[in-house]
């Protein structure tokens, strides 16, 4: 996958990610005010995430796992098994950043609209630049 495709990817993701969180927030506000459940379940599952990718990836290295580098008091045959499960755990934790960082960035947004109510304060912004525009 090209460079532009994952982040048109990602821009996908984050709309409709922002879309359904921004439903659920609705209807948490309609049917009990004054909670913040989709927050909290929202930040488990971006700890999740990246928990597991911590766990798949081994680490933050991104390099692939040769079997030569492995332990040497397994057989050839072992090594060359666990070095494949390793990479392939890699690849699937690179799949999963797909889906964790536009989770990431909604959950920054939200918590950045929950303690310093940006989303108020860009719409003060936008409408006084309207008025003044039209002035």
């Amino acid at each position: 996958m090209k460079a532009w495709q994952k982040f048109l990817l990602l821009i996908g993701v984050f709309a409709v990610s922002e879309a359904l969180y921004q439903v659920f927030l609705h209807i948490e506000h309609h049917f009990s005010p004054g909670t913040q459940y989709c927050t909290l379940v929202l930040g488990v599952i971006v700890s999740g995430l990246l928990l597991a990718i911590v766990i798949l990836n081994r680490g933050f290295d991104g390099s692939e796992v040769a079997a030569d580098s492995l332990d040497i008091s397994l057989t050839y045959e072992e090594r060359t098994k666990k070095a494949a499960q390793i990479n392939r755990n890699k690849k699937t934790a690179k799949i999963l950043m797909l889906v964790f960082i536009p989770l990431a960035v909604v959950y920054s947004l939200d918590l950045l609209d929950l303690f310093f109510d940006i989303s108020d304060k860009l719409a003060l912004l936008f409408a006084v630049g309207v008025v003044k525009g039209f002035a």
